[in-house]
């Protein structure tokens, strides 16, 4: 989201469906009562945040948000999966959510949106956030060149700090690309989790959604 924001053909939102997704599933996050103080929910409120959009329009989604909203709604759009190790998801979410879920990690619901498109001829695109780190420029030229876009060289570089697109979780969860200038060079990010054991209760999480982050990084651009 932070490398399309700082396009001049762009605008961004940050995970518009996220109002929907807690009263839906009724799930707990740090951040719960502050969405559903400031976002809206009904269907015809979010849409009216990016319809009649002119120019180009990039909506970062988590793939659970999805949970009872029309998917027909974004049929028209270009879409771009991204994935990554659930080792270092689950690592992630557990500073902030005790017992992490499959449904918290979404890669059922990545699955499921792919072969969706798939089948329906929708353009999807799948990258993996470790290739993305170890090699920023050549994965964000493949994605613009799906896209349609010109390639940026804008796209590898933000200032410090929070952006006005982000949501009201953000505290919570941004602070690392806060805290970053763009893309640095990283060490071998696969490498890095699978060197890192897990505690024993979330092991069963990983075995189930293993084969399934799997499936998705065989299809992600190289």
């Amino acid at each position: 989201m932070y490398s399309f924001a700082q396009r001049n053909d762009m605008r961004v939102i940050d995970e518009p469906l996220f109002g929907h997704f807690l009263r839906q599933t009724g799930v707990d996050r740090p951040s719960r009562e502050e969405v559903l103080a400031s976002m809206p929910w009904k269907h015809e409120e979010v849409l009216s945040a990016w319809e009649n959009e002119s120019g180009h329009l990039f909506l970062k989604h988590m793939g659970n948000h999805l949970e009872g909203w029309p998917e027909e709604d974004f049929d028209e759009h270009r879409q771009v999966i991204l994935v990554r190790n659930p080792r270092s998801v689950l690592r992630s979410y557990q500073e902030h959510v005790a017992l992490p879920t499959a449904l918290d990690l979404c890669y059922a619901h990545q699955m499921r949106w792919v072969e969706r498109c798939q089948s329906k001829g929708i353009p999807i695109c799948v990258v993996d956030s470790d290739y993305l780190l170890e090699k920023p420029e050549p994965q964000l030229r493949a994605l613009c060149e799906f896209l349609g876009l010109p390639w940026d060289a804008k796209m590898l570089q933000w200032q410090p700090g929070a952006r006005s697109e982000d949501g009201v979780w953000a505290k919570y969860w941004y602070q690392k690309v806060h805290a970053s200038s763009g893309w640095e060079k990283r060490p071998k990010a696969h490498s890095l989790s699978e060197s890192q054991p897990l505690s024993d209760g979330l092991m069963d999480v990983l075995q189930e959604v293993q084969p399934i982050f799997e499936r998705l990084q065989a299809k992600a651009i190289q």
